[in-house]
């Protein structure tokens, strides 16, 4: 299935360029990005989006590989260890009652570039 990447990246973005990330060293308190993890939560949500970023994360976190680092912050570079990391805390914030897919077992998605009249198109919404 093809996923809208700006979409994702756009609430993704909350927690690789949110608050949290500014500080010293992020990735010693995962904590930290509990604020940062609800407002990226809130705005899908008031959007409608919430069921794409959870297949989404889901498959960045299940299949990483060559794709991860496309929703990584060129201003606060996190290696694809520190953004599974991170993603996974978030989803299990989220989410706590799902369980993360294996790999092989994610929803299949190819992160592409697309118009919001395209993603409409296939999501058949309204923009």
């Amino acid at each position: 299935m093809k996923m809208n990447r700006e979409l994702i990246k756009f609430y993704l973005q909350k927690l690789t360029m949110g608050r949290a990330v500014n500080t010293e060293n992020p990735m010693s308190d995962l904590g930290n990005f509990k604020g940062d993890i609800r407002n990226m939560q809130l705005a899908a949500e008031k959007n409608g989006d919430l069921g794409w970023l959870y297949i989404s994360i889901d498959a960045l976190i299940a299949n990483p590989s060559g794709r991860i680092q496309s929703f990584a912050s060129q201003d606060f570079p996190l290696t694809d260890n520190e953004l599974v990391e991170l993603f996974t805390y978030a989803f299990r914030r989220i989410w706590p009652e799902k369980l993360i897919s294996a790999k092989g077992d994610e929803v299949e998605l190819e992160f592409v570039d697309m118009s919001d009249e395209e993603w409409a198109l296939m999501t058949h919404t309204k923009i």
